[in-house]
């Protein structure tokens, strides 16, 4: 029927930096200690609790990553590795294929995004799933944003219409008109796994229809060390 992949980007090698995935990080050492905490804690568990547990999770490593630390999550159920990849792996050509198995033309995949200080609340991935109809289409969900601090919850001030928790349905092979309004960013799609990660997630709904879940699906962690995460929005008052 369809295979779905999560796709979380951990510390995956970028071109402006020698190990971590942003150039502002100023001591690796100290982020990625950090960010493993926040992982072990919010991350990987809200996964390993899903309601469905029809997915594969690819997490995306740096090359030069420890290989403890590589050790310590391949022991996990659903996950599969992937840290063999040069700087500009996850650009354009969606490199991202090369953590899933060979796969038949024609045959339907879904692949949502997950950053590794973020969480999903254990409906999401049913709730993804239950969307698929065998058309190409973006789902996108709601959810909250958690500040770490005062363990106060806000509601989500978008920027764009599409939150970074979204996922693309897709059919391998198969090549997508995009429906672009500018005749500048109007294309054929012709990738042949094109991936959530196909442009910034704030542009996928300009190519791919898109469809949202009322639900409130997934909680932005807010930390002292956030890069692009800032708090906005409204208090939620229970």
């Amino acid at each position: 029927m369809f295979k779905h992949y999560i796709f979380t980007r951990w510390n995956l090698l970028d071109a402006n930096t020698t190990i971590y995935n942003n150039p502002n990080v100023k001591n690796p050492e100290e982020w990625m200690e950090h960010r493993m905490k926040l992982f072990d804690e919010y991350t990987l568990p809200s996964v390993m609790c899903q309601t469905c547990t029809n997915f594969t999770w690819l997490l995306a490593f740096a090359p030069k990553t420890p290989e403890w630390i590589i050790e310590k999550y391949n022991s996990f159920p659903r996950i599969k590795i992937i840290h063999k990849y040069p700087a500009d792996w996850l650009r354009r050509n969606n490199a991202f294929e090369g953590g899933i198995n060979p796969l038949m033309y024609g045959q339907w995949i879904i692949t949502s995004r997950l950053d590794n200080d973020d969480m999903i609340l254990p409906e999401y991935i049913e709730t993804v799933q239950s969307y698929f109809d065998e058309t190409f289409k973006l789902v996108d969900t709601d959810g909250v944003k958690h500040v770490l601090a005062t363990g106060k919850e806000y509601t989500v001030a978008r920027r764009s219409n599409n939150s970074p928790f979204i996922s693309l349905i897709e059919q391998v092979e198969v090549p997508w008109q995009s429906i672009a309004n500018d005749p500048k960013e109007r294309r054929l799609i012709t990738e042949p796994v094109k991936t959530v990660y196909y442009c910034s997630h704030s542009h996928m709904e300009m190519h791919f229809p898109s469809v949202k879940s009322p639900k409130k699906l997934y909680k932005m962690i807010i930390h002292d060390k956030n890069i692009s995460n800032k708090l906005e929005g409204n208090e939620i008052l229970l």
